[in-house]
């Protein structure tokens, strides 16, 4: 990057193509976040993103009364997607559940699916509301990409339909699984053609448990299918939340990119 780049500060995620030249209309809601909270005023510059293009420096060139433009000038990154696993969860109470999300998402997760289980608190999802969250983290933590929530579905619909050659990764709070950080090393070492052969696998799925726990039968059925391996997240009892960020992080530090090299904020 050229030392004489402009610093931008803020960072938004778009829904249009980018291009050089381009003049792209924000959203009410970021034009008056810019202009009352932030008090930017046109010709600041800010970076932004589409999920496709890779990263832009732009200038807001118009910003009043709910409506704000920006003027695309150069781009900063290529674009570059996460490759991070699947996170499978059970809705939990929406404070912990918009901590979920926005955790989930700077720990690199590429997919969010929603599971609809025996002791599931809600199987009702607000996905408009929860795909917010997620650009809005995707935005903070420099993510060139933007996960994907998926419709609520139950387990055993989603069990009796699952994706070929894909992981699942059963956070067992039984205990009776081996430690998932052993689990994800094996994987690396498996044999071609073994069920978790890292080159032959799409992805990795983790999933997590609602409050309370999966239900007996629940459990028994996970155990029973062959692309399903129990895996241990210690001695204690987790929140869901907690789980599901202890489960990343261990991804991550195992076989994921925590090898990478930080974003340069200019």
């Amino acid at each position: 990057m050229q030392q004489d780049t402009p610093r931008a500060r803020q960072r938004l995620f778009v829904a249009h193509t980018i291009t050089a030249g381009a003049e792209i209309a924000l959203t009410p809601e970021q034009s008056h976040y810019l202009e009352h909270v932030m008090r930017l005023k046109p010709g600041t510059p800010v970076k932004i993103f589409n999920g496709m293009d890779g990263e832009w420096l732009a200038t807001l060139s118009e910003l009043r009364k709910k409506k704000g433009v920006v003027s695309v000038e150069t781009r900063l990154r290529d674009q570059q997607n996460s490759n991070g696993p699947t996170l499978a969860f059970a809705p939990i109470k929406k404070q912990r559940l918009d901590f979920l999300i926005e955790k989930s998402v700077e720990l690199g997760v590429s997919r969010l699916m929603p599971i609809i289980t025996a002791h599931s608190i809600t199987d009702k999802v607000r996905l408009d509301r929860l795909q917010a969250q997620v650009i809005e983290a995707a935005e903070q933590s420099e993510r060139l990409d933007v996960p994907k929530i998926d419709e609520p579905v139950k387990l055993y619909d989603w069990l009796a339909n699952w994706p070929e050659n894909n992981h699942l990764l059963f956070c067992d709070e039984t205990g009776s699984g081996s430690p998932i950080g052993d689990v994800l090393t094996e994987s690396l070492a498996k044999p071609a053609g073994s069920a978790i052969d890292n080159n032959n696998v799409v992805n990795h799925i983790l999933v997590i448990g609602p409050e309370g726990g999966f239900a007996p039968d629940e459990i028994d059925r996970i155990r029973k299918q062959p692309f399903a391996t129990p895996v241990s997240l210690g001695p204690r009892i987790l929140r869901a939340e907690t789980a599901a960020i202890a489960a990343l992080a261990v991804y991550q530090d195992r076989i994921g990119d925590w090898s990478a090299r930080p974003v340069t904020r200019d």
